[in-house]
């Protein structure tokens, strides 16, 4: 039976979805449609002589996006997804929501034996809940896996910077020192400037490349590498000095991280004892008095209280990272 339930939940739950995306699907296309009618209406209605503006016509190197891919990319975000940094996950992300979605059955299996009895709170977890946990959980993924590449960048960010600074003293040009660093640091640093370096040697302009960098990246240290870069290239005037001075306040901040981590390792460390000790506590009761353990398995009070607890145990570990992380940041 309850296998049964489990297995009609899960259907539920996909065959939603599944006509969520096919209507987000029709509306891009239609959308797409009605943007490209505009689009050839005023190519009819505008004069041929119209001049473009040049700073338009600057920025269309690299910037020119669809309004269909601008709704994509913001569909995606809702869910949590960077589709500018989908390459980078560690797996494909189109596999992350089937896989919280399945995270998210288990969790509402489990809520439902100690909520068995109230029938009503039941039906409004189930199907009013789920698409919210399931939601939390997609957006909790990718921001797990965007923070943790980010911890990198910023981490490795102070050598590259040197490795510029080096370069640019003995009067090696910009794009060179940018295609050195893309040759010698370590990922996913360089990738990154591997990227800013092609797109340095294609004859994109350095300020608009860095732009779209910081952009793609979101850590602020890169938006200040991108703004100093920028000044120098325009206004003139030494850029080493500026590059050494960013590149001490950004070993400053990765060392007061660091300081925080070890702060905060007892916080951690309880935490992670916390989690597991439940579970060798219990492999030891079922090994000395297994009638105690197996009731919690084959009695329906034992069902709800075991789901109840690890529930809590869930919302628990989650509240002590969440504290954590607000501490760090």
């Amino acid at each position: 039976m309850i296998v049964r339930e489990l297995i009609v939940l899960f259907v539920v739950l996909v065959v939603l979805l599944a006509l969520c995306g096919v209507v987000l699907i029709a509306i891009l296309q239609d959308y797409d449609r009605r943007q490209k009618l505009e689009a050839r209406m005023q190519d009819v209605v505008t004069p041929a002589d119209r001049h473009p503006n040049p700073v338009e016509e600057e920025l269309s190197l690299t910037h020119k996006v669809s309004k269909t891919q601008e709704l994509k990319e913001r569909a995606a975000g809702f869910i949590g997804v960077d589709l500018r940094q989908a390459e980078t996950y560690p797996i494909k992300w189109w596999l992350v929501p089937p896989m919280t979605l399945v995270l998210t059955v288990v969790i509402i299996f489990l809520a439902s034996h100690p909520l068995g009895s109230y029938k009503t709170v039941l039906f409004l977890l189930t199907y009013f809940g789920s698409p919210v946990i399931w939601l939390l959980l997609t957006k909790f993924v990718f921001n797990w896996f965007t923070n943790r590449r980010n911890a990198k960048l910023l981490e490795q960010f102070p050598d590259s910077l040197s490795t510029i600074v080096r370069c640019v003293r003995v009067g090696i040009p910009m794009g060179e020192a940018l295609r050195m660093v893309a040759r010698d640091a370590q990922e996913p640093t360089k990738a990154e400037f591997e990227i800013l370096a092609d797109k340095v040697s294609i004859g994109i302009p350095l300020d608009i490349a860095l732009r779209e960098l910081s952009q793609r990246i979101k850590l602020t240290e890169y938006q200040f590498f991108a703004t100093a870069i920028t000044l120098q290239a325009r206004s003139g005037g030494g850029i080493t000095q500026t590059l050494e001075t960013l590149a001490e306040v950004i070993r400053k901040r990765v060392g007061l991280k660091a300081r925080g981590y070890a702060l905060t390792a007892e916080a951690r460390t309880s935490a992670m004892i916390l989690s597991v000790l439940p579970f060798v506590a219990g492999g030891a009761i079922f090994v000395m008095q297994r009638p105690y353990i197996v009731l919690l398995f084959t009695t329906k009070s034992g069902e709800s209280i075991l789901g109840l607890a690890i529930l809590l145990m869930g919302m628990g570990m989650g509240i002590i990272q969440y504290m954590i992380s607000n501490v760090l940041k």
